[in-house]
């Protein structure tokens, strides 16, 4: 779907096409610990995608905006910035943002290992203020953590330090208007709290399409994209999606 604030004419210059399998994650000489594969696992549960497939994808998306100063902002294991600072087409520097303190330290380490350290810098931080100055970054990219917070202040602080004509790249489960409510849903969510113990994703909250298009419209953003990167598995299920939003 594509939406306009002032007109609903087609953008050219975003590129949602399926990348070529890339095992990045098997090139890297530290092995991939449990609560990283257990991320991945949590993502293929809720989404019904390949963690590092999609990962890549966005990848292959960011690359091609061709834009210089990448914002990220969750860094948990430094999967998707060390991906991209990896990428001999990337002529730019990822900064990437994480308030664990030892999942920052593990990053460092592997951006060492690659030889990426003057490519993509590891940056502590607490929320809701990122550590960077207005209108720093030409691109702002979360991957599955939009649902952990508040939409409208998170946003805000997004808007804040972007670049004029910067773009925020969500990749985030937009929910269908009929699952909110649906006994799936509810189970998800009593299975993550009781089962899982993972309150933060019992949680979380998940939008429908045209509410997270209200949400980045009443931000600022001027024009937003949407592509779905899988198939429902049924009227209810929700669509790992991603969008592009312009300032």
């Amino acid at each position: 779907m594509i939406t306009d604030a002032t007109n609903r004419n087609l953008q050219k210059k975003f590129d949602f096409s399926i990348p070529k399998p890339r095992p990045f994650l098997a090139n890297l000489p530290a092995k991939i610990d449990i609560y990283e594969d257990g991320i991945a696992d949590f993502f293929r549960w809720r989404t019904g995608l390949d963690y590092y497939l999609t990962i890549d994808r966005i990848v292959d998306f960011v690359v091609d905006t061709g834009r210089l100063k990448i914002l990220d902002l969750l860094a948990d294991t430094a999967v998707f910035a060390l991906n991209l600072a990896g990428r001999k087409a990337f002529n730019g520097h990822v900064y990437s943002f994480d308030s664990n303190v030892t999942l920052l330290e593990r990053a460092k380490q592997r951006a060492v290992q690659l030889n990426l350290q003057q490519t993509v810098e590891f940056k502590l931080f607490q929320e809701p203020k990122l550590p960077v100055s207005d209108e720093y970054g030409d691109v702002a990219v979360s991957i599955f953590d939009f649902h952990r917070h508040p939409a409208r202040q998170y946003l805000s602080e997004v808007m804040r330090v972007l670049a004029p004509n910067g773009y925020l790249i969500l990749a985030e489960l937009i929910e269908s208007a009929s699952s909110k409510n649906s006994w799936a849903s509810k189970w998800k969510k009593l299975y993550l709290e009781y089962i899982k113990k993972n309150k933060a994703e019992a949680e979380a909250v998940y939008y429908d399409q045209e509410e997270i298009i209200e949400l980045l419209f009443e931000a600022g953003f001027r024009q937003v994209i949407l592509q779905g990167l899988n198939t429902p598995d049924s009227p209810h299920s929700g669509v790992f999606s991603l969008i592009a939003a312009t300032k």
